[in-house]
């Protein structure tokens, strides 16, 4: 098995159109620095169709490893972002066959970003476009459901204390939120019954990949019950949103 590493200057180059060959529909690698090749642990890493339809999402882990499954043969690319990195994407993929594995590392571009402050009034008009935008997206009052949604804020106070996505799960105000450690990963329920579906930006996320899952990334969180009017998530989830998605 060979590795290819995809760099910017790659993706500048093939931008105008040209589709290599994949050789399977399981994609693999590392996300790289492009300065030293250091690991950029808890990227977030997307495989997109040619319509720009997200397919496929992993986060890399401590090694900057990532695992992607295409859900069928047909041109795709790979995305990936990380805070404190410029966004990435590869030129078109054909993965034309059904089996088999295909390595390709990503190198990403640092850019330091500086955080913008916040006042009273800024977080007012902020929440009401993000609950706007969820509302369109869930198809029901972000008001009429149980919980409150987890803002900015609160997510950026607990990045600052070093903490992890099962750590907000636990410490925020979700009354009845039960987390638990397992060994397919953090299970997130409500008074014990079952553990709810997680998804980011709309894209269910596998349960080994939420304990290394980048807080910093995230700009709301809404958790959904059985007994909210959401049809989408009849069973519960807690529903992971970027900025780019609810903006």
């Amino acid at each position: 098995m060979w590795a290819k590493t995809i760099s910017r200057a790659l993706v500048v180059i093939a931008a105008a159109g040209a589709i290599q060959p994949l050789a399977a529909q399981t994609i693999q690698g590392r996300v790289l620095d492009d300065q030293n090749e250091s690991p950029i642990a808890t990227a977030l890493v997307r495989l997109v169709d040619e319509s720009g339809k997200r397919r496929a999402v992993s986060i890399a882990d401590s090694v900057g490893f990532y695992r992607l499954e295409a859900p069928e043969p047909g041109v795709y690319r790979l995305e990936a972002a990380r805070l404190g990195f410029d966004n990435f994407e590869t030129p078109l993929l054909d993965a034309a066959s059904a089996d088999g594995v295909y390595r390709i590392d990503l190198l990403m571009r640092a850019e330091p970003v500086e955080l913008p402050g916040f006042t009273v009034q800024t977080n007012r008009v902020s929440d009401e476009r993000v609950d706007k935008q969820i509302t369109l997206i869930l198809g029901a009052s972000i008001r009429s459901l149980r919980y409150r949604p987890i803002r900015l804020e609160e997510i950026q106070d607990h990045v600052a204390k070093g903490h992890d996505l099962e750590d907000l799960m636990r410490w925020t105000n979700t009354a009845g939120m039960i987390v638990r450690r397992t060994t397919d990963g953090p299970c997130f329920s409500l008074r014990g019954r079952g553990c709810l579906p997680v998804y980011l930006n709309g894209l269910r996320l596998q349960r080994d990949f939420m304990s290394g899952f980048p807080l910093d990334m995230l700009y709301t969180i809404v958790v959904v019950t059985p007994t909210d009017p959401v049809l989408p998530y009849l069973a519960g989830a807690i529903l992971l949103y970027t900025e780019a998605w609810v903006r």
